[in-house]
């Protein structure tokens, strides 16, 4: 159970912090196990850099803990709206309106996911330190892919 919990912590805490590069169809496409396995190592590295106190780490634990029921429920629309869309794909005749409504749905929860990713990280740059909020700002400008301003 402990094990499982540490799971859940790590990988939110990566959405909450931004550590890791969670985009939409990133981690929709990959399983929850491999991404904790692909990227806890480094999510754990980050966090140990900012020098958490345990306050800091039950602050943030609980902002993720309170966080998932919503990131939960927008994860089971976007994959209803998926096989909608597989489904309209796949009939004998195409359903542009459905295929469309579809769409919309899969949007609007991926749009949800990423307000609520947002917020969550507000919440948990709000329990750091100043210092310790550079040094994530610093960490995030040097992660690779990941350079600001520019494209």
């Amino acid at each position: 159970m402990l094990a499982s919990q540490m799971r859940n912590f790590l990988l939110a805490s990566s959405f909450a912090l931004g550590l890791g590069p969670l985009a939409a169809n990133e981690a929709l496409s990959q399983p929850m196990e491999g991404m904790h396995r692909e990227r806890g190592g480094d999510m754990m590295m980050h966090m140990r850099a900012l020098g958490l106190s345990e306050a800091q780490q039950d602050q943030i634990f609980k902002i993720r803990h309170d966080a998932e029921p919503a990131m939960r429920e927008q994860m089971k629309q976007v994959r209803k709206a998926r096989e909608d869309l597989r489904q309209v794909a796949m009939a004998d005749k195409f359903d542009e309106s459905r295929a469309r409504q579809a769409a919309d749905a899969q949007a609007k929860a991926l749009s949800t996911m990423a307000v609520l990713r947002a917020q969550n990280m507000n919440r948990v740059r709000q329990v750091l330190t100043p210092e310790q909020r550079s040094k994530m700002d610093q960490m995030r400008e040097h992660r690779p892919g990941m350079q600001r301003g520019r494209g």
